[in-house]
């Protein structure tokens, strides 16, 4: 169930520029603690399984391309920070229907 719970914090994160914003320059350990007071609740783990099948239905499913490091999707982490390539170009690659 706190995989829901990361996916509803990604959708809220792109629905919301102001949220977004806050979060996007924390470190993980800092993420994970105020996103539960503000009754997000998933762990680490939850969103590394999250983000890797996200990940892999970029690539695979939506790119068609190899699972490998040639993907055009690892292109986007450059320059990047996390919290923002993981909203503007995994989940939003992905329908509301497909996220749930």
């Amino acid at each position: 169930m706190s995989e829901v719970e990361f996916v509803r914090f990604l959708k809220t994160a792109g629905s919301s520029p102001e949220f977004l914003a806050r979060y996007s320059p924390m470190d993980l350990s800092r993420m994970l603690f105020h996103a539960r007071n503000e009754g997000f609740d998933f762990t680490e783990a939850d969103a590394d399984r999250v983000v890797g099948r996200l990940e892999a239905g970029v690539i695979i499913e939506k790119d068609r391309e190899a699972f490998d490091g040639d993907a055009t999707l690892w292109r986007h982490m450059w320059g990047t920070r996390y919290l923002d390539y993981l909203v503007h170009h995994v989940a939003a690659r992905y329908t509301g229907e497909e996220l749930s």
